[in-house]
């Protein structure tokens, strides 16, 4: 009994202490009430005659009905997290205590308690009292029976609802909750007793020390113990204990759904596909390698080996295994990878396109200041243009890469206006034919005889179709044509571009449209631009909620497409 007593102080000690604990005030309430009913019965114990011990047991009453009402209200707080009601605490803490000490302490006059049929009876040293149970200690007896059936509802509640990191700990409090109705169902019905006794109070004690033991083990509402269990049950790394000779012990949940969805058996995890060579390896060599990635359903993992041991120098007892997923790392340091490819690409290519033009600028101003008197004026009117169209080629490097970097930043903002078409089209088409005249390529457009409307920006819409155009001219064979066309088809405007060109080779739409790629990289290529033409075409179109694509055959020619939509409320469309 001493024992016992002693446990529960020093739970209450470390209640006190521990002010962050929900229901905090109704654990220490129910420690005391516990206390109080454990010093009344060793009161009743120690007692010398019947009268004494009649007292003793009828002042634990209120001690009686105050501890489970509040071990409910602590379940109630702790495992519901919900706060109780004034009227209940009014109810369970300072009304029924006092109406059952009053009873109690009055039972000498109405024996409502405790019937005239107490008797003590002596066994040995040791004596203790029968006591004839009257009315009002059933209606006591119901109720506690009410209210710590509450509990084990509330407990059991718990335990469904809990996260697997502390359904252990509820269950073990619910088993606390529920021991004591045994013990009383058993002194009620068959009689049974403790040292003369019943053995509801010792079984509450029983109770009491087991929190106690779940304090002791570490699980008892700590923070970190529970953090950890989480770590590990909630974590979405794949997580695998195994004994020392390979056999697995455990899995959190993310590792045991993918052997369920994957339908590998628990003792068979060597057959998960590329992790099961990790297990292997750490079996026979007791180590991983430090570089080592594995591949399991597209996703790219590395694994993580923590030995198992009871301290330094101990013998192995296993290991825990994590698979950490690096996919969207590995996609990102790919992208870097890529993007560092880029720039540098886009360093050469720049250099390259600017080295060209600024060659020829340099040459010619170079001969007309230093041979001016021996230049005839045809001579300079040639190094002139030389001059004047590299500069312009360098201003439309220049203009390119700006365009791209606001295209890029969405600093780009589109005047959308209602135009027409085939205006546009027809603009585009009148100024590339003096484009490139000495190679003779001819533009066929034939113009629409009613007018597309379509809501864009018309300047962007015309450099796309310039773009293009441009392309298709430069690439064709001389003196070929390059076909325009303008269709309508269910809302959509497509301006088609077709050439007769060397064509371009299969899967090089990243090519066509990339940045700072051309299909003809090489030194030898006939010729020169940014790279950037296609690609600022291509984000100008998705701007405007259309696209561009092409079909194109080698040796044959390209085919190019730009689709637009018609604006709603145009009546008209082209035939």
């Amino acid at each position: 009994m001493g024992a016992t007593c002693l446990v529960v102080c020093l739970v209450i000690l470390w209640a006190r202490g521990n002010s962050g604990l929900p229901g905090h005030r109704w654990f220490i309430l129910t420690n005391l009430g516990m206390l109080g009913w454990l010093v009344s019965i060793a009161m009743e114990l120690s007692a010398p005659g019947q009268a004494c011990k009649v007292v003793w047991a009828e002042l634990a009453w209120p001690f009686i009905v105050l501890m489970p009402t509040a071990w409910s209200f602590f379940l109630y707080e702790f495992a519901l997290t919900r706060k109780v009601a004034r009227t209940a605490v009014m109810a369970g803490v300072v009304v029924n205590p006092l109406l059952i000490l009053v009873a109690a302490t009055t039972n000498g006059v109405h024996g409502w308690l405790y019937g005239a049929g107490t008797r003590l009876v002596a066994r040995g040293d040791t004596s203790f009292v029968i006591y004839d149970h009257g009315p009002l200690y059933f209606v006591a007896i119901t109720l506690l029976y009410a209210i710590i059936l509450a509990s084990c509802v509330i407990a059991a509640r718990a335990v469904r609802q809990a996260n697997p990191a502390v359904k252990g700990f509820f269950l073990k409090l619910f088993f606390a909750t529920a021991v004591p109705i045994g013990f009383s169902l058993s002194y009620d019905t068959f009689g049974f007793m403790v040292f003369g006794m019943d053995p509801t109070p010792f079984s509450f004690a029983f109770s009491i020390s087991l929190v106690g033991w779940m304090i002791i083990d570490n699980r008892w509402v700590d923070v970190t113990a529970i953090a950890r269990d989480l770590l590990y049950y909630n974590s979405r790394e794949l997580i695998f204990v195994m004994d020392a000779n390979g056999q697995l012990l455990e899995t959190n949940h993310t590792a045991k759904q993918l052997m369920r969805d994957q339908g590998i058996a628990k003792g068979a995890v060597s057959e998960i596909d590329g992790m099961g060579r990790v297990f292997d390896i750490l079996t026979e060599r007791q180590e991983l390698p430090d570089t080592l990635e594995v591949e399991n359903g597209g996703r790219h993992f590395v694994p993580r080996v923590y030995p198992i041991s009871l301290g330094r120098g101990q013998r192995l007892l296993g290991w825990a295994v994590s698979f950490i997923d690096v996919t969207v790392q590995k996609a990102a340091a790919e992208r870097a990878i890529r993007s560092e490819r880029l720039q540098s690409q886009f360093l050469s290519t720049v250099s390259h396109e600017l080295r060209t033009p600024l060659t020829v600028i340099n040459g010619s101003l170079q001969l007309l200041s230093h041979n001016r008197g021996n230049t005839s004026p045809e001579q300079a009117d040639r190094l002139l243009e030389l001059a004047t169209k590299n500069a312009a080629t360098l201003a439309k490097l220049v203009n390119d890469l700006l365009e791209t970097q606001r295209l890029e930043s969405s600093d780009l903002q589109l005047k959308l206006e209602l135009c027409n078409l085939d205006e546009i089209v027809s603009d585009a088409v009148d100024g590339m034919e003096t484009y490139l005249p000495d190679k003779g390529v001819k533009i066929l457009y034939k113009r629409q005889v009613r007018p597309v409307r379509t809501l864009a920006d018309a300047d962007r819409l015309q450099q796309v179709i310039v773009n293009v155009l441009s392309n298709a001219v430069k690439f064709s064979k001389p003196h070929s044509f390059v076909e325009v066309d303008l269709s309508v088809v269910a809302g959509m405007a497509y301006v088609t571009i077709k050439d007769t060109g060397a064509g371009i080779p299969p899967g090089s739409e990243e090519t066509v449209f990339g940045r700072f790629t051309q299909v003809d990289a090489t030194d030898t290529k006939t010729f020169y631009g940014s790279g950037l033409g296609m690609h600022i075409s291509k984000q100008l179109m998705v701007r405007h909620g259309g696209n561009i694509h092409y079909v194109s055959e080698l040796g044959v020619g390209s085919t190019f497409t730009v689709t637009i939509p018609v604006h709603h409320e145009a009546v008209d469309a082209a035939s």
